[in-house]
Order: structure tokens, then C-alpha cells, then sequence
């Protein structure tokens, strides 16, 4: 008889009442009794006795309702605007601080603005890796 199952990692370990590991098997542990263990296996739920034998298997289809706009989503826009608004007043600064008319700088390249280019990079970095933490990107 099973006395818990718990997730270490990708395995789902078996214990019996007395302590002793019963089994161990690769999945996701979804429940269980005293009589059965659910493990999830991709899109297979395998339900399996106290000894890991397979005693029937079935598809599984995880059922979310759609996401709305979140307030994740509304701060990842507003962390992209930012950044869109910061880079355009740099470039007028940069225009207009020179005296010439915006457009005619002649594209040369300093290291203020490999630097600022570089900047720009590890921001978006950063904001990737923010929304995946936050569960935006997937």
C-alpha cells in the first residue's frame, strides 16, 4: 500500500506506510491513494499500482481557460515603450546637440553609441528573460 508519493526532479518517488521506497518512475505526479499513483508521461495519464504496475493508461488534455491581458503583459509593454521612448529622445538629444538637421548626422559610429547599442541589447535580455520568469514567453 502506498503510504505518499511526492515529485523529486523529473521522477515521481512511491513510498510505502513503513518508509521503503516502493518505485520511482519518470513523469509528473498528478495524485494518488493509498491504492494508485498518477502519473503524467507527455499527453498519457498512467495510473499504477502500489508496485508501478500500469493498470490503465489515458490521453490527457490539461484544460486552461484563455488568457486575458494581464498585468504581466500590460508591464512587458510598458518596459517596451519605455525603451522605444528613451531611444527616440536620445536621438533627437543627439541631433540637436549637434546642430545638424535631424537625418543628416552622416551615420558615423563612436563608442557612445556602441555602448548605447550594447545597452540596448542587455536590456532586451533582460526583459526576455523577466517575461519568461513572469510567464509571458513561453
Amino acid at each position: 500500500m502506498t503510504g505518499t508519493a511526492y515529485q523529486q526532479g523529473t521522477h515521481v518517488c512511491v513510498i510505502s506506510h513503513e518508509g521503503q521506497t516502493l518505485f520511482s518512475q519518470k513523469g509528473k505526479l498528478l495524485g494518488f491513494s493509498s491504492e494508485v499513483v498518477s502519473i503524467l508521461k507527455g499527453n498519457a495519464l498512467f495510473i499504477c499500482d502500489h508496485q508501478g504496475n500500469t493498470l490503465s493508461t489515458h490521453h490527457y488534455t490539461e484544460s486552461q481557460p484563455a488568457k486575458a491581458n494581464s498585468s504581466k503583459s500590460l508591464l512587458f509593454y510598458l518596459l517596451f515603450g519605455c525603451l522605444d521612448k528613451i531611444g527616440d529622445a536620445y536621438r533627437l538629444y543627439q541631433f540637436l546637440g549637434r546642430g545638424n538637421a535631424i537625418g543628416t548626422d552622416g551615420g558615423d559610429l563612436n563608442w557612445k553609441n556602441i555602448g548605447i547599442c550594447f545597452l540596448s541589447i542587455f536590456f532586451w535580455i533582460a526583459c526576455f528573460f523577466a517575461a519568461s520568469k513572469m510567464g509571458i514567453v513561453e
